[in-house]
C-alpha cells in the first residue's frame, strides 16, 4: 500500500516538473519570440490620410518577412480621383515583395489612400493579412512563426477622417492659397512699376 502511495506521489512530481518546463519555456519564447502584424491608422501630419504600418511588437527580432491577404490590397487609394474610377491594386512595397528584417519596435509606414477611396476599393469589409517570418539567428528548423492581422476601413467610419468633405475643404484651401498668390505676385509688380 505504502509502495503504491509513492508511486502516485511521483507520478505526480514528473507531472509538475514537466508542467513547470512547458511554462518556463512558454515565458522564455514570449519574451524572445518577434511578432510581426500590420495595421490601419491615422496619419497625425496629413489629416485625412490613411497609413498602413508593419511593425515587429514582439521581443525578438524577426527575418525573412512575407505577408498572404485574404484579397488584393488598395494602393494609394485616394477619393479625389474620378468617381467611377477603382483604385488601383497594390503591386510593389514591402507587403508584395517581403521584408528581410525588422528589429523588436521596428516599423514600417505606407500610405495606404483616404478614407473614400478604400471604402470604395474594400467595400466594406475586411482583409486578413497573415505575415510570415522567422526568428533571426535561430537555431533550430522550427523557427517559422505567423500571426494574422485584420484590416478594416470601416473602423474609421465617422470619425474626423472619414469626413468626406475633406477634397472639397482641400480644393477651396488651394483656390484661396492661389487667389493669395495672385495677390501677392500683383503687389510686387505694382511696386516694381512705380519705383521706375
Amino acid at each position: 500500500m505504502q509502495i503504491e502511495w509513492v508511486n502516485w506521489i511521483s507520478v505526480f512530481m514528473a507531472l509538475i516538473a514537466t508542467a513547470s518546463t512547458i511554462i518556463t519555456y512558454a515565458v522564455y519564447r514570449s519574451s524572445t519570440d518577434p511578432e510581426v502584424i500590420v495595421y490601419a491608422d491615422t496619419d497625425n501630419k496629413r489629416p485625412s490620410i490613411i497609413i498602413l504600418i508593419i511593425e515587429n511588437i514582439g521581443k525578438g527580432p524577426a527575418e525573412n518577412i512575407s505577408f498572404k491577404t485574404s484579397r488584393s490590397l488598395p494602393e494609394k487609394a485616394f477619393s479625389i480621383e474620378e468617381p467611377r474610377n477603382m483604385p488601383n491594386t497594390m503591386s510593389t512595397g514591402p507587403i508584395i515583395n517581403g521584408i528581410p528584417f525588422l528589429a523588436p519596435n521596428q516599423k514600417i509606414i505606407l500610405t495606404w489612400g483616404q478614407y473614400g477611396g478604400l471604402k470604395k476599393y474594400i467595400d466594406g469589409n475586411s482583409i486578413v493579412v497573415t505575415a510570415q517570418y522567422g526568428r533571426a539567428n535561430a537555431k533550430f528548423w522550427f523557427n517559422q512563426l505567423s500571426s494574422s492581422s485584420k484590416l478594416s476601413v470601416e473602423a474609421f467610419y465617422q470619425t474626423d477622417i472619414s469626413d468626406l468633405n475633406w477634397d472639397r475643404k482641400i480644393s477651396e484651401t488651394l483656390i484661396k492659397t492661389n487667389e493669395q498668390l495672385q495677390n501677392i505676385d500683383k503687389a510686387i509688380k505694382k511696386l516694381g512699376s512705380e519705383e521706375i
